[in-house]
């Protein structure tokens, strides 16, 4: 019989795997999985903000609100990294920096709008305009960032390798305040309810449906962004459209999931994985393509900045491992 040594001992094993593989899914139809999802939500800051600072480049900031949406990447990658170790940031902080990305996100999408109606023709020489104007749809891929950080902070942490504990012994599970304004009015005490059935449906990972949405809005932002910034190429190469048509089933794919347990569970990790591996093809893609501009690599900056938008891909790749996420969740029966 062979003796392992102790380096030898400490591989991974193929029921090891397995084992870790269940305990991770099981975490994250619990909804515990706030320290991922802080993860996703650097991740998701870090590249909506390079994304924001070359467009915005090509503009030469010549207006000061362009640099809001740069200036937010830097605290809010940061918080949320915070988040990933201490608990009470991720419960009291991140969702602050995430309301004001969702809000700037928003602010930016009107100014878009804005910039496109008073180009020459405005929105009656529409085609032209939102194709070689601002990208319409940029500003609200921040807002994607507002949402998972806001998400993130709802969640419970993952408890990976040990043995889960119920919801209601949780240290972190959220817990509404007692009620000490006397007499409240009906509106008001409706509007608390719902959020704070919102707030647990999330914290136990109920919330299969709301994150299919997510996954689909974001899908048709990255889908709608893609369209028109390969209409700029003149999509002078096939693949360009692959992303194109990947969109529409997969949002139509995650809005069903939202009526059907049966897409949600069957279908949807499906076209999850599709759009996943297309926004990774199209981050090397798109790697490729600046290589292969004047210069190369030696003229990075320049290339970078008007070259194909490098890490746009990946925020197709985010939509398809949040749709990912909706499949292992789980759904609350009205």
């Amino acid at each position: 019989m062979t003796v392992l040594g102790p380096a030898e001992s400490r591989l991974p094993t193929v029921k090891g795997i397995v084992r870790e593989v269940e305990l991770a899914r099981r975490e994250i139809r619990e909804g515990r999985f706030q320290r991922s999802m802080t993860v996703l939500t650097v991740f998701a800051a870090i590249v909506s903000g390079f994304e924001a600072y070359m467009q915005h480049l090509r503009g030469a900031f010549n207006h000061w609100l362009m640099w809001t949406p740069v200036a937010l990447t830097v605290p809010t990658a940061v918080v949320a990294g915070v988040a990933l170790f201490n608990p009470w940031v991720a419960r009291s902080v991140l969702p602050a920096i995430a309301a004001v990305s969702l809000i700037d996100g928003m602010i930016g999408f009107i100014f878009h709008i804005r910039g496109i109606r008073r180009l020459p023709g405005g929105f009656k020489l529409g085609q032209y305009n939102i194709v070689m104007g601002p990208p319409i749809f940029a500003p609200l891929l921040l807002c994607t960032v507002g949402i998972l950080g806001l998400v993130a902070s709802f969640l419970r942490r993952e408890q990976l390798g040990e043995h889960v504990k119920i919801w209601k012994s949780s240290p972190w599970s959220w817990q509404p305040p007692a009620d000490r304004s006397g007499k409240r009015d009906r509106g008001q005490e409706g509007l608390e309810t719902r959020l704070r059935d919102i707030k647990a449906d999330i914290g136990r990972g109920e919330f299969q449906r709301g994150m299919a949405v997510v996954s689909a809005f974001l899908t048709a932002l990255s889908g709608g962004e893609v369209y028109f910034e390969h209409l700029r190429g003149s999509f002078n190469q096939r693949l360009m459209w692959i992303p194109v048509w990947v969109t529409p089933p997969m949002v139509a794919t995650a809005l069903a999931a939202g009526r059907s347990r049966l897409i949600a569970h069957v279908v949807l990790p499906i076209s999850s994985a599709i759009t996943f591996l297309v926004g990774g093809l199209g981050f090397l893609l798109h790697l490729r393509g600046i290589k292969r501009m004047p210069g190369g690599i030696s003229n990075l900056r320049f290339d970078i900045t008007l070259g194909p938008p490098l890490f746009a891909p990946l925020l197709f790749t985010a939509a398809g491992l949040l749709g990912i996420i909706a499949t292992l969740l789980q759904r609350r029966e009205s």
